[in-house]
């Protein structure tokens, strides 16, 4: 899995990530919402009276639930990518390109990051 993103990147799936991402995050009213709340939420936790160490802990808390996440849209980015390829192949319209099934389930399959 590792190797099949490291060379989707290098080849430039970052910047078709990212530009796809964005073009469809800021056109869909729920995930604007989304931000507008966590916005907001972050504001009020910002002015909650806490001790330093708790306001450490939940920081980290949302840091690696925010880099879990992260990793895990590139994941599935990355897994719809192999199965649009998987099902244009099936449908012959792309012709000697294998996906096999180990790698669509070595994608699919990691949920531990």
């Amino acid at each position: 899995m590792e190797q099949i993103m490291k060379k989707m990147m290098d080849m430039g799936m970052r910047q078709f990530m990212d530009e796809s991402r964005k073009e469809l995050g800021m056109s869909d009213e729920t995930y604007l919402k989304d931000c507008k709340d966590e916005r907001e939420l972050d504001e009020r936790f910002m002015e909650l009276e806490m001790e330093r160490k708790q306001r450490m802990l939940v920081n980290d808390y949302i840091a690696c639930m925010q880099t879990a996440h992260n990793r895990y849209e590139d994941i599935c980015y990355v897994a719809g990518v192999l199965d649009a390829v998987k099902m244009l192949n099936r449908l012959g319209v792309l012709t000697g390109i294998q996906v096999s099934e180990e790698k669509r389930q070595n994608v699919l399959g990691i949920c531990h990051i």
